[in-house]
């Protein structure tokens, strides 16, 4: 289904659809080198709203009227059903927004057509009804709560409240994402105003539509919106009328954000985070090594490592039957497998050179230390230690022709390596586990997820180090990018996070008696 005219990107209530809004038109196109592909459209055009202040207002009121009278109302069963209805029209292929989504994404974000694709049924399945019970189970002992006031265990009763307006500033570096916090407003019955990438402006608006189709009265209580990053009258506008606001984005793009939240508003801010690999000695034996580094592999190369759950370095524990070294050599060629069935998204001239100045530094430290050791695509050769001595303090391996994946093995890096992103990484030796709390005490506000393949043996010593060290999410090597329900994203809860309870105390229930006409 291929669409070449221009694409209304963008969902309002009603009364504000029906109102003469400006218009612009946001063009996203194809790099030459990847226009040949018949399949996806070279050129897509999204044309979205430009609404005034006095307008954004007026659609902040109609969304939190249609909130009061009709999703306030709803219960938690309810709104749990109709979000699971909705995943479930995403995972046909045959659905029209999902088909939308498969064909204008890889045009707008640049990445891989069949990467989306997969991740679209993967993510999403995350959401259906059982997952969603448990993500509620996970803030709240009794979801309960949520409906009404519920007994609470030391007496009297309590009920947590959704906030009446959310804003969400979502980012645009891995589509899909956004489908979190829409869900998490919905299951706080929370109008939501969503304020969308403009490297990513549409999956929020398709989703939107899909409440749209199966309850138009839910939808009335949302608006996803474009408007330029940093707009102040604009945010100010929502912020303002908001009882929370969620932002994603970088430290410079969260930092301004907030100081344009006023003060009583909640403000939950997920920033740049980095994320990391360990690798126990257990796994590097002839018979488990391939596919541990096939996991890896693809938790470095999903959406190019934009995302705070992408691994900038793998840390690999030395005294298996295969080397450390070795190991970088076995990645380095299924980073090459993966290139090769999902080719990596076309860079700008400074993403290019980013890669190669480090690509330059590490060939420099290994002329430094006189071993110089270069391999590119076909020419690796894992194992192969007559061409590889054991000796060197670093190697490069990297894609045979451009900038497409790079692994480096550096055995002494004097600060933890972050990655340029784009399928960089740098697998670090360690003598023993307990090397990686020295290692990651500098970026331990930093921290985000560990992948990690390791013995039952040594799996609590390394839960142990890992969280100590600030680490608020571990997954096995493979499953970085596909955070399970009810995480703690930050380490924090998001629901409970957001909603705020009222008490009352028992004191209420042992006297209201005394009052009580019928009472003899």
């Amino acid at each position: 289904m291929v669409m070449n005219d221009i694409f209304a990107c963008y969902h309002l209530p009603q009364e504000a659809l029906d109102a003469h809004h400006s218009l612009q038109t946001l063009t996203f196109s194809l790099p030459k080198e990847r226009a040949a592909d018949q399949k996806t459209p070279s050129k897509v055009q999204l044309q979205v709203p430009v609404l005034t202040t006095a307008e954004l207002e007026k659609v902040v009121q109609r969304i939190k009227q249609a909130r009061s009278s009709y999703l306030a109302r709803l219960s938690t069963g309810e709104l749990v059903e109709l979000i699971d209805e909705a995943v479930w029209k995403w995972l046909d292929s045959r659905y029209e927004w999902r088909q939308v989504a498969e064909e204008f994404l890889p045009v707008v974000t640049g990445y891989d057509r069949e990467m989306i694709r997969l991740f679209l049924g993967r993510y999403l399945r995350r959401f259906r009804r059982e997952s969603l019970l448990r993500i509620i189970d996970e803030d709240f002992p009794n979801p309960y709560v949520l409906d009404e006031f519920r007994p609470r265990r030391a007496g009297g009763m309590y009920r947590a409240y959704g906030p009446q307006l959310i804003t969400h500033i979502f980012s645009g570096n891995v589509p899909v994402l956004p489908v979190w916090s829409i869900v998490a407003g919905l299951l706080l019955k929370s109008a939501t105003i969503g304020k969308v990438s403009s490297s990513e402006p549409l999956f929020p608006v398709l989703f939107a539509r899909t409440i749209a189709e199966i309850e138009p009265r839910v939808a009335e209580t949302m608006a996803m919106l474009w408007w330029k990053g940093g707009d102040d009258e604009l945010e100010r506008a929502a912020f303002r009328q908001s009882e929370a606001v969620i932002a994603y984005g970088g430290q410079k793009t969260t930092q301004a954000i907030a100081r344009k939240v006023p003060s009583g508003v909640r403000f939950v801010e997920h920033g740049h985070k980095v994320s990391f690999g360990v690798v126990t000695n257990e796994a590097l034996q002839q018979t488990k090594v391939w596919d541990i580094a096939r996991r890896a592999a693809e938790d470095v190369s999903w959406f190019d490592q934009q995302g705070c759950l992408s691994p900038h370095v793998f840390f690999v524990e030395e005294g298996g039957q295969i080397s450390v070294k070795d190991f970088a050599r076995i990645l380095a060629q299924e980073m090459d497998r993966f290139e090769r069935k999902m080719p990596r998204a076309v860079l700008s001239t400074a993403e290019n050179q980013a890669i190669i100045t480090k690509r330059s530094e590490a060939e420099f430290q290994s002329l430094h230390w006189g071993d110089t050791q270069i391999s590119s695509g076909d020419e690796l050769d894992a194992g192969a230690d007559d061409h590889h001595p054991n000796d060197a303090e670093t190697e490069l391996h990297h894609s045979e022709q451009g900038t497409a994946w790079t692994v480096i093995y550096q055995a002494n890096p004097s600060a933890f390596p972050f990655s340029v992103l784009n399928r960089m990484v740098t697998v670090v030796p360690i003598k023993c586990m307990e090397e990686l709390t020295d290692r990651l005490k500098d970026v331990q506000h930093l921290l985000q997820t560990a992948g990690v393949a390791c013995s039952p043996q040594k799996f609590h010593a390394l839960i142990d180090i890992l969280g100590r060290a600030g680490v608020n999410r571990i997954s096995y090597l493979g499953e970085m990018s596909q955070p399970e329900p009810g995480w703690h994203h930050d380490g924090r809860f998001h629901l409970g996070e957001l909603v705020r309870w009222c008490d009352v105390e028992s004191t209420v229930e042992r006297k209201m008696d005394e009052l009580d006409p019928w009472r003899e």
